[in-house]
């Protein structure tokens, strides 16, 4: 026999729910009973509980629909609130201490009968008393129950021994507990160092390798904070700003607002949605910790609507948001008043000369008691901005964090920040901060002295890179990256340093078959967000960027990062090798070099602090040559289609303008000359594109390699075949990876000379 049991029923829908809904609502009536589907909308939930059965304690029934039932109420937050007005469901009854026991009869079958017990009958008759006791309150309460957002829930204890390595620091559960979802066993090292200082409200400038996770350096205190601040108490529908997280580009804001929201995701169901919705109130509530990214190349309407609604965390580029505090002055105050400033990337922020807008946001972040707090050619742009802040006016906030985090910080600057130099006040006319020392210098610490946490590995670059050079002309860099795409498969970052170049590059590697994705400012932003997201998920995609993606993007998996031109700054080369060789994993770093940028290699290597010269990457030269004629055709096919579209642009400009003034192009500019050199050079692409399919099909032999007899000649291939070790896109060469060519490099040469 079993024990006395709570048995649950859910009436639900069957084939024929109509018929069966008639008949159960009556039974219901018949029963006293009101089914919460029949309530109208602005009646108070049912509190009425199903009559006594009539049976006493101890009687034995196999009919279920005797027993004393009872309804549960529903609330809309128990996952099935309104279901049964869509005709799923109709009522959620329980009853309590009825024994369930099989009875064996004749012919071996087995029914399941029921045992009242004594609790079971107390039970409908100490609801009713209840319910008509409550019956003036309920609707009252339910009405407010709904009305309210449900406080945040009480923090649940947390197993430390899940996260050892995290145990010493004071984080809230949740955050234990996401951490531990999403797989983060241990921090890296410069959480390691940061997290103490940042959890006691000091001021930190960390410089430590990309990919080393910085972002949830200064994003585990916030999201802290933001707890502690809501623990008790409703979310908020309307946020005010806690935090300000500025990023010199696009992409960095949207990368770091992605990572802070898997963390909150952790705890908060509420923000389980689309990465690229807001994060606003949803069917499972409002966020605890509410999240925005403000950026250029988004709809202005929608940002503007999301700061209306305020988050508790904005990560915003300068631009975009000096744009918008000249349009809201209530955005202004909230960022005086910010408990947390962030610079990501911050030596970025002052590269290209566009951050002037910088230099003023920072200007309502010094405090008020400071007498430069808002020079007098901030005051000027602010006047100029509608913004009503004047000069000597700042921060409201005396309590203010301020993290400062970047893959390259000098000596200098660290030792100078260390002595509180200040610098001096901008006057009208004077151009903004053209350094990283005078911009840090002009920002407001409220800490005596900021914690100051070196990372820099020794060469600038991490340990786990394996770095080298190709030396070669400028005319055969083409080649020479072909070359290497195919010899070395695998998720590829190509850095050149003009947008003409990925205009060019891009088509011929695509006419050779390869999966190639341009990024560059130029592109619309849905534009270079839908490439990053491409190039993500191809395994062999191949990214050609200019050094808009060198600073800060996390993309996983970047197995090389080639420099097709040679950077001019150390910390442009630091950052772009850092795409690869992120959190200790391994990555490959190639040079290539031709004759005249031999000087600006010498200049970069001098500025890394080397001694000696990257090694050589090897080079199988006779697969070289059976490669050129391949690219000799793509460069063929690209030339002819970059002819055809100028002269139907040029056509098509002509016509258009002759549209627009409204007259008639001379019968001699409409001869089909230009038709017949058209469809002559269109049948040329075609033979092109035809010889160049046939040789694309057939796998590169490499020299030595007798194809017909895989198992003879110089050097048999049949054993490679046989291991799967091969190369597919060579014949004689073995698969294998950039760094252990390089790696291997010298051994190979002791046996030539032997």
């Amino acid at each position: 026999m079993a024990p006395s049991a709570e048995i649950v029923v859910v009436r639900a829908a069957g084939p024929r729910f109509a018929a069966r809904r008639a008949k159960l609502l009556a039974r219901s009536a018949s029963r006293g009973t009101k089914r919460s589907a029949d309530v109208s909308d602005d009646a108070a939930p049912s509190t009425k509980r199903r009559k006594s059965s009539g049976l006493a304690p101890g009687t034995v029934t196999d009919d279920a629909d005797k027993l004393p039932w009872h309804e549960v109420d529903r609330s809309e937050g128990a996952g099935i609130g309104g279901f049964d007005e869509k005709g799923g469901l109709l009522m959620l009854e329980e009853v309590d201490d009825v024994d369930v026991f099989y009875d064996e009869e004749a012919g071996g079958s087995k029914v399941a009968k029921f045992r009242i017990g004594k609790n079971a009958v107390d039970v409908v008759a100490v609801t009713s008393k209840v319910d008509q006791k409550s019956k003036k309150t309920k609707g009252k309460t339910a009405a407010l129950a709904v009305a309210a957002p449900s406080s945040q829930p009480a923090e649940q204890p947390f197993d430390e021994y899940l996260l050892p390595e995290w145990q010493p620091f004071a984080l809230k559960n949740q955050i234990k507990r996401s951490l531990h979802k999403l797989g983060f066993a241990k921090p890296t090292e410069i959480q390691k160092r940061a997290l103490p200082f940042a959890l006691q409200g000091r001021d930190i400038i960390g410089v430590a390798e990309t990919g080393s996770g910085k972002t949830l350096a200064y994003g585990l205190p916030i999201i802290n904070y933001l707890l502690a601040k809501y623990s008790g108490i409703p979310p908020p529908e309307k946020r005010t700003l806690s935090a300000l997280i500025l990023a010199p580009t696009r992409e960095l804001a949207l990368q770091v607002g992605e990572h802070l929201r898997a963390v909150v995701q952790g705890f908060d169901p509420a923000l389980a949605k689309n990465e690229d919705e807001d994060d606003e109130k949803t069917p499972l509530g409002v966020p605890i910790i509410s999240i925005g990214a403000i950026v250029g190349g988004m709809s202005n309407l929608k940002q503007k609507r999301v700061i209306d609604r305020g988050m508790d965390i904005m990560i915003a580029t300068p631009g975009r948001l000096w744009d918008l505090l000249s349009e809201d002055a209530s955005l202004a105050h909230q960022v005086r008043s910010i408990h947390f400033l962030v610079l990501d990337e911050a030596d970025r922020m002052i590269e290209t000369g566009h951050f002037e807008e910088l230099h003023n946001i920072l200007g309502l972040t010094r405090r008020t008691s400071d007498a430069e707090a808002i020079d007098e050619a901030s005051s000027v742009a602010f006047q100029k901005a509608g913004i009503a802040v004047t000069e000597g006016q700042g921060s409201l906030s005396d309590d203010m964090q301020t993290f400062v985090f970047s893959a390259t910080l000098s000596k200098d600057l660290q030792h100078n920040l260390k002595r509180r130099r200040r610098a001096p006040p901008r006057k009208k006319g004077q151009k903004p901060p053209s350094t990283l020392d005078e911009l840090l210098e002009r920002l407001d610490f409220r800490d005596e002295e900021p914690e100051i946490i070196d990372l820099t590995p020794e060469q600038g670059v991490s340990h786990t890179l394996q770095e080298a050079k190709l030396e070669c002309v400028s005319e055969e860099k083409d080649l020479f990256l072909y070359y290497f795409l195919l010899r070395y498969p695998g998720r590829s970052l190509v850095f050149v340093s003009a947008i003409d170049g990925i205009r060019r590059i891009v088509p011929m590697l695509e006419l050779l078959g390869l999966k190639v994705y341009p990024l560059h400012s130029q592109l619309q932003q849905k534009q270079r967000l839908k490439n990053l997201e491409r190039f993500k998920a191809v395994p062999d995609g191949i990214l050609i960027a200019t050094d808009v993606a060198a600073r800060g993007l996390d993309i996983p998996a970047v197995e090389h990062v080639i420099h097709y031109q040679i950077p001019r700054t150390a910390d442009t080369y630091i950052h772009r090798s850092g795409r690869t060789a992120r959190a200790e994993k391994p990555g490959f770093s190639l040079l290539l070099c031709s004759p005249n940028e031999k000087r600006v290699q010498q200049a970069l290597l001098q500025k890394l602090g080397r001694a000696v010269d990257p090694p050589e990457l090897p080079i199988d030269h006779g697969v070289i040559e059976k490669l050129k004629e391949r690219l000799a055709l793509a460069k063929k096919i690209d030339d002819a289609m970059h002819k055809i579209k100028k002269a139907n642009h040029e056509k098509n400009w002509l016509q258009d303008t002759a549209d627009a003034l409204e007259i008639e192009l001379d019968s001699d500019l409409e001869e089909d000359q230009p038709d017949r050199q058209y469809q002559k050079t269109a049948a040329q692409i075609a033979s092109y594109k035809a010889e160049l399919r046939a040789l694309l099909s057939e796998r590169v032999v490499a020299r030595g390699i007798v194809a017909r007899y895989i198992t003879s000649g110089p050097q048999p291939v049949a054993d490679d075949l046989m291991a799967s070790s091969f190369n597919d896109k060579f014949v004689g060469i073995t698969r294998s990876t950039a760094t252990a060519d390089v790696a291997n490099q010298p051994s190979k040469a002791r046996k030539e000379r032997k």
